[in-house]
């Protein structure tokens, strides 16, 4: 809980601390057992040098168009109902789905998930399948995250066999297509069709791309759940980040573009201070795999050597809500990621997605 101890394992000494613990075995669960998060040693060497470079600024800027695409469904979506219905009630987690399942789905596999068109669309269905909060679901996260050894032990599956097997036939598809019709897009799909002048295998491209839908569609329509109600219920945030919208757009003829998004602050900041409030994962286990000797943090504390196997818990929530770091923390106040109250934070007291 001290962030100089934080800042020791996942930055000083990482190579002390390189694994998470998870114990999936990716012949049982290919996405989630092939994704980095829980892939060790050399393993997660390779897979991290594959996937970094399908995220640098100009890969994600080349992909924008799209997304901007789906900004406009989720728009006229709400339009719809509005006329339809009159004054009505739109479900901000599911509608914060629709709109991240058709991101994903639109980069990395070229399809219109119609999530805005049909209440039970398929790649609708499958997030459902990962992640819809049920017992099932929760008991399966609840021994991947905190009982690995025991998940492990049952083969436990955080994506469904027939979730996986409908994404390989869907990448199967997309490749005959491309090929048939001579047809090359800037999104993630063709990104990951090729490593170092190499084709990749079917295999690896599914942990990609079924990564891609896991990790973009879960913790992105989360986030935006919770920034949507933060704003409902911060009517002076709402309205100063509407004002920054309309300010933006007005001085670039009403695009919205890359680069704009990129000079917007208080956006940043209303971003920043959800994912405080509530980070997509509450806690991460290291696993020590290099004896290594924490240094004290006081002056009564002895040093302290962490052996090889030992599970070193970070508590990102905790941090986020220690007053020491984050005056009146259940409080909303986007300002603090402004400016110099942004440059003042401490490190390694904000990690909504860990760090390092």
């Amino acid at each position: 809980r001290d962030p100089k101890l934080v800042k020791e394992v996942v930055l000083t000494n990482f190579s002390s601390f390189l694994d998470n613990d998870f114990l999936v075995d990716e012949k049982v669960d290919p996405i989630f057992g092939g994704n980095p998060l829980t892939n060790k040693g050399d393993k997660w060497r390779i897979r991290r040098a594959n996937h970094t470079p399908q995220f640098s600024s100009g890969k994600i800027k080349n992909m924008f168009g799209l997304m901007d695409q789906g900004g406009d469904r989720m728009i006229k979506f709400i339009g719809d109902q509005i006329s339809n219905f009159g004054s009505c009630t739109i479900d901000a987690m599911e509608l914060a789905a629709k709109f991240t399942i058709y991101n994903v789905s639109n980069c990395a596999l070229s399809i219109d998930p119609r999530t805005f068109d049909e209440e039970n669309a398929e790649m609708r269905v499958m997030g459902r399948k990962i992640v819809q909060p049920n017992f099932y679901n929760g008991l399966k996260q609840i021994l991947i995250f905190i009982l690995p050894s025991l998940s492990h032990i049952l083969t436990v599956r955080l994506v469904p066999t027939e979730v996986t097997e409908r994404f390989r036939e869907l990448i199967r598809e997309q490749l005959q297509y491309r090929k048939e019709n001579n047809i090359v897009r800037n999104d993630f799909f063709e990104n990951v069709r090729e490593y170092k002048g190499q084709k990749v295998t079917l295999d690896e491209m599914l942990i990609q791309i079924g990564g891609l839908f896991l990790d973009g569609f879960a913790t992105n329509s989360t986030a935006l759940t919770f920034m949507l109600y933060e704003l409902a219920t911060n009517l002076n945030a709402q309205q100063r980040l509407a004002e920054e919208i309309d300010e933006y757009l007005a001085n670039h003829t009403g695009n919205i573009t890359y680069e704009v998004f990129q000079e917007m602050p208080y956006l940043d900041a209303v971003v920043a201070e959800s994912l405080r409030k509530y980070p997509p994962l509450g806690f991460v286990t290291k696993i020590c795999t290099k004896a290594y000797t924490l240094p004290p943090t006081n002056d009564k504390a002895e040093p302290y050597t962490v052996q090889p196997g030992t599970p070193v818990v970070l508590p990102l929530s905790a941090l986020h809500y220690d007053e020491k770091y984050f005056d009146e923390p259940h409080r909303f106040d986007p300002t603090r990621f402004l400016g110099e109250n942004k440059r003042n934070i401490e490190a390694c007291t904000y990690m909504p997605f860990n760090e390092g």
